[in-house]
């Protein structure tokens, strides 16, 4: 009898965890769209972001485009629900990533990620030549500041090809 409660016990727990998936608990919403040179302004709720455990910042909000704003380039692509650009050339090439921005309430990076690490790209000069290889991303985002708002303006922000 004890077998049987305990089949049973384990055939209800694994039909519970089964009905619930990833993309029902703690799924991520990504944040409207901006458009570049207006002032955006957003409340998040939980759903908007993702934690970042490569630095101590935390959780992020990554920033949703409109990729004719950003790129002419057929290679690069826009995942709409990652909203995160990829480099598809077929080979190594070289990108210039330039940036600029006004926020007084968030703090803003602009990140390159290969191989399911990210890294911050150098803001000396609010541009970045990166070397990418196919399948490497570039996405942007506003860390989580108090009361959830973003409020800032991404006055530039462009992907080319960059050559020597």
């Amino acid at each position: 009898m004890k077998k049987y409660l305990l089949t049973a016990g384990c055939g209800f727990a694994l039909l519970v965890v089964s009905s619930c998936n990833k993309e029902e608990i703690g799924a991520y919403t990504p944040i409207p769209k901006l458009h570049l040179g207006e002032p955006f302004t957003y409340k998040c709720d939980v759903s908007n972001y993702v934690q970042l455990e490569y630095n101590s910042l935390g959780q992020a909000a990554i920033l949703n485009f409109y990729k004719e704003e950003i790129t002419e380039l057929d290679d690069v692509h826009y995942d709409e629900h990652t909203c995160t650009f990829s480099f598809h050339k077929g080979e190594t090439a070289k990108y210039k990533i330039s940036w600029d921005y006004t926020s007084r309430l968030n703090v803003i990076r602009f990140l390159y990620g290969q191989n399911g690490m990210w890294y911050r790209m150098n803001n000396d000069k609010n541009e970045y030549i990166l070397t990418a290889n196919d399948g490497m991303t570039v996405r942007v985002v506003a860390y989580r500041a108090n009361y959830d708002s973003l409020s800032f303006t991404i006055n530039n922000f462009c992907i080319e090809e960059y050559n020597d």
